[in-house]
């Protein structure tokens, strides 16, 4: 039935409206409507008491899906709307909201034929898809599949050892399912030891993907970025977009990624989900990286920050602590305070234009989107298939996962528990809906084995500000020598997933956000300092320890014979050490599409 375009809400323009009835058929009938960031749904028949109508966000949206029923009689088509909206936790565990599940599938039967039916199904799938991946259309645009790029292909990057250990587990009860939805075509590699994810990036044949994720903490990132930038074709390398689904312990990118999508801080499994819807929408960010130079002649580059002084004692020596996940940093924070260390150091650094200081002001599955394994398994690196991804589905799903006995609740029914599928495999759902078989397929991924014999070479932006090590910085640079509480070069909001360290930083804004505290301050302020950083506002404080430079360039030289340096969380050698910002030089899955068609 053709319904009358209409307006939702004040600015926003309905892009389709229609009527449709459910799945399973109850006979109670819906009308559609969906504008440019959100599906408004209301209930016709039964008629309702009142005007109400449920509201689905399309930021809130992963994927939609056509479907058709295994009776060859039933000339209806179906299309189903994956959702993870906010709503308000069931058990008392804590104020706020957490994402939960849901399914809602609509029946289409107003043609006489399957034919005309399933192309209204399929008019509406490719719609909520192209909103969903920022794809602008209108009422007047002829609304088709072909408007979709081809599903995306992700390289899959698993730490089993990040964090608590529960990597794994995560990935194929959260990630993988979510994913599917989304139409993502996925090869997933569990790494094996240190250097790995560094070792497989540098080999592989980028042409095969559009994407590599890392499923671990920042540590497996920092891997994948420089093992990019090593390859002999780096320039088109790091333009790969790279994201991270957070599985670790600090997941400080992860947090920054939430904060810039303007969600509320979360950790653990809720941050997880968060992201990876970000994920399905695919969204890409540029990102600044900064190369890293050491006295030994080491260089490398870091997406985050390079501490010493009390934030890497903390992260170092909290290791031990490391079965207790992102606890681990306050058991550590705890006991460095205990012993509060200060360090005499030289530290320089080249002013940002117009920066003002702030004072306190392996395993491998291969599959593709539709639930198959269409393509010949590669061997990769001693690899094992071993996740039950082999078996074909064959029933209500279409190119994507859905957990079993989900009931597909209409609108008007009560939503999903909360999204805590308890495996991701390939058994029968239903047996009255399938998938349409129109999933797209991924060729034959390639691997090529790495050189272990060759040396690693240093390659990369050349640095612009930088003098040696063992030569006098810049005349035009700034140098301050003094004690210090600790030096923080960061170039993210958060230090981890619960501390915003620098509220005001972007993901490329050109600066080394330079922060660092004096030696005099008491444990009670700096507690105040760590505390308002949950919040990030420990600029607000007026502490006049406590000083932040935006800074291009920065030189750390050590005076105190022993201590801890750490670069994007992982420890360095000690002793001299610069840094050059590198502007917009990776590319970040973000999910945060820039242009923005309407505001909420």
């Amino acid at each position: 039935m053709s319904l009358a375009l209409e307006v939702c809400q004040e600015g926003s323009e309905t892009l389709l409206h229609g009527e449709f009835g459910t799945y399973p058929p109850k006979g109670t009938r819906y009308a559609l409507s969906l504008t440019w960031t959100e599906l408004h749904i209301q209930r016709l028949v039964p008629k309702p008491d009142s005007d109400h109508r449920t509201v689905v966000r399309l930021v809130d949206v992963a994927g939609c899906h056509t479907l058709r029923s295994h009776t060859l009689a039933d000339r209806s088509a179906y299309f189903c709307v994956y959702a993870y909206p906010l709503k308000k936790r069931k058990v008392a565990v804590g104020a706020g909201r957490a994402r939960q599940r849901t399914a809602r599938t609509f029946q289409v039967d107003s043609a006489e034929s399957f034919a005309d039916n399933q192309a209204i199904a399929e008019k509406w799938a490719a719609a909520i898809k192209c909103l969903v991946l920022g794809i602008v259309i209108s009422s007047e645009t002829e609304i088709a599949p072909s408007l979709l790029p081809r599903a995306r292909r992700l390289l899959l990057l698993l730490n089993p050892f990040g964090g608590k250990g529960n990597a794994l587990q995560w990935c194929q009860t959260h990630i993988l399912p979510m994913i599917t939805e989304a139409d993502i075509s996925f090869n997933l590699i569990q790494t094996e030891r240190q250097n790995h994810a560094r070792e497989l990036v540098q080999s592989i044949s980028l042409a095969e993907w559009d994407g590599i994720v890392a499923i671990s903490g920042d540590g497996l990132l920092y891997e994948v970025i420089n093992g990019l930038l090593e390859r002999p074709d780096w320039e088109e390398a790091i333009k790969m977009p790279i994201g991270i689904l957070p599985c670790g312990s600090g997941n400080a990118l992860a947090g920054a990624i939430n904060y810039s999508a303007g969600y509320e801080q979360v950790l653990g499994q809720e941050l997880l989900t968060n992201c990876t819807l970000m994920l399905c929408h695919g969204a890409v960010t540029p990102m600044d990286l900064v190369s890293i130079s050491t006295l030994s002649g080491s260089r490398f580059f870091s997406f985050l920050s390079v501490a010493w002084g009390f934030v890497s004692d903390v992260d170092i020596e909290s290791e031990k602590y490391r079965h207790m996940g992102a606890a681990r940093f306050t058991m550590g924070t705890v006991v460095r305070l205990a012993s509060l260390n200060t360090y005499r150091g030289r530290l320089s650094y080249l002013p940002a234009p117009d920066g003002v200081a702030h004072r306190p002001i392996l395993r491998s599955i291969t599959m593709s989107a539709n639930g198959s394994l269409p393509f010949q398994r590669m061997p990769l690196h001693r690899t094992v298939s071993d996740m039950g991804l082999c078996e074909k589905r064959h029933a209500f799903s279409v190119q994507g996962a859905e957990p079993p006995e989900d009931p597909t609740p209409s609108p008007s029914s009560p939503p999903s528990s909360s999204f805590q599928p308890s495996s991701f495999n390939f058994e029968a759902l239903h047996e009255e809906l399938v998938a349409d078989g129109k999933g797209p397929r991924l060729a034959n991924p390639t691997m090529v084995a790495p050189n272990m014999s060759s040396a690693r070479c240093v390659r990369g932006p050349p640095d612009h500000f930088l003098a040696p090590l063992d030569q006098p910085v810049p005349k035009s640079w700034v140098t301050v020598e003094d004690d210090f509480v600790l030096v923080l070069a960061i170039y993210q909001t958060h230090l981890s997933a619960d501390l915003v360290a620098v509220p005001f930083a972007c993901f490329d804004d050109g600066s080394i956000h330079l922060c660092y505290i004096k030696a005099g301050i008491s444990r009670a302020a700096l507690i105040r300092l760590f505390l308002a950083m949950e919040k990030g506002t420990q600029f607000e404080q007026e502490c006049p320890y406590l000083i932040n430079v935006p800074v291009r360039a920065f030189r750390l030289e050590p005076l105190t014979r022993k201590g801890i340096l750490t670069v994007d969380g992982e420890r360095v050698e000690y002793g001299p050490i610069q840094g050059e910002i590198h502007r917009s030089v990776a590319s970040l899955i973000t999910g945060i599409h820039k242009t923005k068609i309407t505001t909420f």
